[in-house]
């Protein structure tokens, strides 16, 4: 092991995602070539799912280039003391590339191992829930699923092995999930351009203009193409959707998986980290405590993992959009997430959905730095925020 503690607060330099990237169907087949550029005895970090669905094309690959594949099944959490556990029994010890196979809980676990191993990071995502394949963060929870802190690593991923075979297998929800996560950041930076707009804003009273004049660049670049990714994807998911029945790689597809994962993993990495999220991500994090809070004992990580981070998501932009200013924009995503079987209200969650818990939820969000930014310039923030949750307490 060659690292013993995990990076605390945010890296002062831009990561862009990864050093190399690979597209294309069949691409497990032939990965050791890629794989063997950065280290001759790797270790595959994955769960169940993904070692079914993997495993056996890696482990061939490798073989017949003559590289014998450790593997560590992980079907936990992303938790960093699991992480520690592991590398304190030495299983590290001579490990060079570390794979992370998987979805997005086992990507982020991977970057842990890579982290105390100090070895390059190969991702090798079975789904597009989420862009973690494609960024050096990692969020991080407890072994029983509650939020501890998010990791901002010094390294970029080396490599990162999208096989559209695979890819085009996953099922519907985690296709959607992952696009509107991504679309999300459109949506969330346009809160973040409402505070900076107004005549009170830090910018304004400093002597600027207020609006997007007073935007840094990258933070306007990271919009700019947030823009092109929500257009995108909203103009391709349902027959993205419904290409996935074909099982087969296609264009319209493959375009939904790069705008997904790579398109957001770019806005993350201009963004540093902040910006890109806002109301719908505190969501989340009220969302996932409280399903950690109604499981059972001993059910804990089954019970919150009936959704991903992007399906919790998507609850919170039908708020967000109502937050905005959008009712119209709610009501039609809203109606969308239904239309592809997901969660478009708390209580579509499971979740108690009476006045103290919009209640709850909305003292969860005014503690936060983000309402707390937009409270700085603009006092009917908490009550628009309250507004804007009946979209999905009702």
């Amino acid at each position: 092991m060659t690292n013993n503690a995990f990076p605390a607060g945010k890296d002062p330099a831009f990561l862009f995602g990864c050093g190399r990237f690979r597209m294309e169907a069949h691409l497990l087949e032939n990965c050791a070539e890629e794989i063997l550029r950065f280290g001759k005895k790797p270790l595959l970090v994955c769960d169940a799912t993904s070692r079914a669905v993997a495993f056996d094309k890696i482990a061939a690959s490798l073989a017949a280039a003559g590289a014998e594949l450790r593997v560590l099944q992980h079907d936990g959490y992303c938790c960093r003391d699991d992480a520690l556990a592991f590398a304190q029994t030495g299983a590290l010890d001579g490990v060079d590339v570390v794979l992370g196979c998987g979805g997005g809980v086992i990507c982020d676990f991977s970057k842990c191992i890579a982290h105390l191993a100090g070895a390059p990071l190969v991702t090798i995502p079975t789904s597009s829930a989420q862009c973690c394949a494609y960024t050096p963060i990692a969020v991080c929870y407890s072994r029983e699923g509650r939020y501890v802190s998010t990791s901002h690593f010094p390294r970029e991923i080396s490599l990162a092995l999208f096989d559209l075979s695979v890819l085009s297998r996953q099922p519907p929800r985690l296709l959607a999930a992952g696009a509107l996560d991504a679309m999300a950041k459109k949506i969330e930076l346009e809160f973040w351009s409402q505070l900076e707009s107004r005549p009170s804003s830090p910018a304004s009273r400093e002597g600027g203009s207020g609006g997007a004049a007073n935007i840094p660049a990258p933070s306007g670049i990271a919009a700019a193409i947030s823009d092109f990714i929500y257009a995108d994807l909203d103009s391709k998911i349902d027959a993205a959707i419904g290409d996935l029945a074909k099982g087969e790689p296609t264009e319209t597809l493959r375009d939904v998986i790069f705008d997904s994962v790579v398109g957001a993993g770019i806005v993350s990495g201009i963004a540093g980290g902040s910006k890109q999220v806002a109301l719908a991500h505190r969501f989340y994090f009220f969302a996932k405590e409280r399903l950690a809070e109604t499981a059972r004992p001993t059910h804990a990580c089954t019970n919150q993992k009936r959704f991903t981070h992007g399906e919790l998501v998507a609850v919170g932009l039908v708020m967000q959009h109502a937050y905005n200013g959008h009712p119209d924009k709610a009501a039609a995503l809203a109606a969308r997430l239904r239309g592809w079987g997901l969660a478009a209200s708390v209580a579509e969650l499971g979740l108690p959905s009476g006045p103290e818990e919009l209640a709850a939820c909305a003292s969860f969000i005014d503690a936060t730095k983000t309402m707390k930014a937009a409270v700085a310039v603009d006092p009917g923030a908490p009550a628009r925020l309250r507004e804007a949750l009946v979209a999905i307490y009702r």
